[in-house]
């Protein structure tokens, strides 16, 4: 940072330090969780750092931050309500950030994964945004969690003991990304930490698994005991714990063992089906996913998944959990630049890959999409991610609509665009069958001469009068489709009084 940039800054928090005393000091909680290395630090915040030898928090908390830092992130501005990606330059600072490397040291998909896990994790993460010359030039993350300072006229600063990466000071609202937890605090303040709430389950689940490596170890002492009617000294106990010890593990198991002094062995009835260990885990790992708003099968509890459910799943999985948690990212980065005055501009993820679903139904909303007039052909290839084509980059305007009045059944026509298919020349009205260039009307000339020419040969006949109706067919159908009046028994009837004058 440059002489300019330090007097700067430091000019700036002296601003905030003349206000000290007529604000709020709310205490900062200093310790680096993930770096605890045995520090003093509050009995709860155990609980929490326990949850990282969970299998089952760890697998439910993987299975939210991953796709979350798998998914594009943009920047965009509202201009008249109308959405573009963002202009400002603070705002392409901060999009290029997301979308590529926080910092020299981590690309944004690790940042995501650590901001999202440390927010459940504590409760809430922090990042610090590094300034320079009016651009936000990295993002940090930030260890540990910085004091709130409420100063006059309702804002507030950050006071930071300092990590690795940030220097202890005082921090300003643009300078850092607050997000929190699902589930707040009483004061709706600070976020809670969702592995302290599921604190339990994570216990029972690492005793769990602690219990197993003991079993797999032969130091389980549940199978059975070992009975003599003689009288053991201490080095005939030494000797038996021994060979023990010798005859645990994997490697070792199956193999017969003989005692000496008389010792018989004695097994319980109880067994490893009877203690139901898989049910057990299988329960602790449902309720940490019902903490954690993660179904089972995303972490692969296929108990009750089935082929035509599981599809639907990872939708809900995608609307119901991973959206939430992507608009809570969104808006802390988001309120960086409304902080600076650009309330147009936002944050925002591309779901639309989570969302998209099967194959056939994503194809069945594009061609309602597309015939509906809302969406053009150029857009579904480019959500698609194919080429674009050209000529493709148009709307389709319905003209099939039309007003039923359902008491009286009459129908009013609302849209006409264009001519009937297959017009030709210039001047034919719409759907109208009064001539004027319309190759409908053509074809209805050609057919007619040829009834007429059948009446003439064979009279005025039900046979020349069926023949009459199965020319017309076709004329009848393409009227239909064309939403054009027409009734082919007036038109037949009207052919047959002509020529019998």
């Amino acid at each position: 940072m440059s002489l300019k940039n330090r007097i700067t800054a430091a000019a700036s928090r002296a601003l905030y330090s003349a206000f000290n005393f007529a604000g709020v000091q709310i205490p900062p909680i200093q310790y680096d969780f993930v770096n605890y290395e045995g520090k003093d630090v509050y009995s709860r915040d155990a609980a929490k750092l326990e949850a990282y030898y969970s299998n089952a928090y760890r697998a439910c908390a993987l299975a939210k931050a991953r796709p979350l830092a798998a998914l594009p992130v943009h920047v965009y501005e509202r201009d008249s309500g109308v959405r573009k990606h963002a202009t400002k330059r603070a705002a392409k600072d901060l999009e290029t950030l997301l979308r590529t490397k926080w910092n020299p040291l981590m690309s944004a998909q690790e940042c995501i994964r650590w901001l999202n896990m440390t927010k459940d994790l504590k409760g809430e993460a922090f990042v610090r945004v590094e300034w320079r010359n009016a651009r936000i030039v990295a993002l940090w993350p930030m260890s540990g969690t910085p004091g709130i300072e409420i100063i006059r006229g309702g804002s507030h600063v950050f006071n930071y003991g300092g990590d690795k990466f940030t220097a202890p000071g005082r921090y300003l609202e643009n300078e850092i990304v607050w997000v929190k937890s699902p589930i707040l605090d009483s004061d709706c303040l600070h976020g809670r930490s969702l592995a302290e709430l599921a604190a339990n389950e994570v216990g029972l689940s690492v005793d769990l698994e602690k219990f197993y490596s003991h079993i797999l170890n032969g130091e389980g002492n549940f199978p059975g005991w070992l009975e003599t009617d003689k009288t053991l000294k201490k080095p005939d106990f030494e000797n038996l714990k021994q060979q023990l010890e010798d005859g645990g593990g994997l490697v070792n198991s199956g193999k017969i063992r003989i005692f000496d002094h008389g010792l018989q062995y004695k097994s319980t009835p109880q067994t490893m089906v009877d203690m139901s260990l898989v049910q057990q885990e299988q329960w602790i790992l449902q309720q940490v996913c019902r903490t954690l708003s993660v179904p089972p099968q995303e972490v692969f509890d296929l108990s009750n998944a089935t082929y035509s459910n599981i599809e639907q799943g990872a939708l809900n999985f995608a609307n119901k959990t991973l959206m939430p948690e992507c608009t809570e990212i969104e808006n802390a980065f988001s309120d960086v630049l409304w902080s600076i005055g650009l309330k147009d501009c936002y944050v925002q993820f591309d779901m639309n890959g989570l969302l998209r679903g099967g194959y056939r139904d994503r194809m069945e909303g594009y061609k309602a999409a597309v015939f509906s007039g809302w969406m053009m052909p150029a857009e579904v290839r480019a959500k698609e991610d194919l080429p674009p084509v050209e000529g493709l980059d148009v709307l389709f305007i319905p003209s099939s609509y039309n007003l039923l009045n359902a008491e009286t059944g009459e129908l009013t026509i609302t849209a006409q665009h264009g001519k009937d298919p297959g017009a030709s020349g210039e001047g034919g009205a719409p759907y109208s069958g009064d001539g004027n260039g319309n190759a409908m009307n053509s074809i209805h000339e050609d057919m007619v001469e040829r009834i007429k020419q059948r009446i003439s040969e064979a009279g005025d006949t039900e046979k020349t009068r069926a023949f009459a109706t199965k020319v017309l067919k076709p004329y009848a159908n393409a009227c239909l489709l064309a939403r054009r009046e027409y009734d082919i028994e007036a038109d037949i009837k009207e052919i047959f009084e002509h020529e019998g004058h």
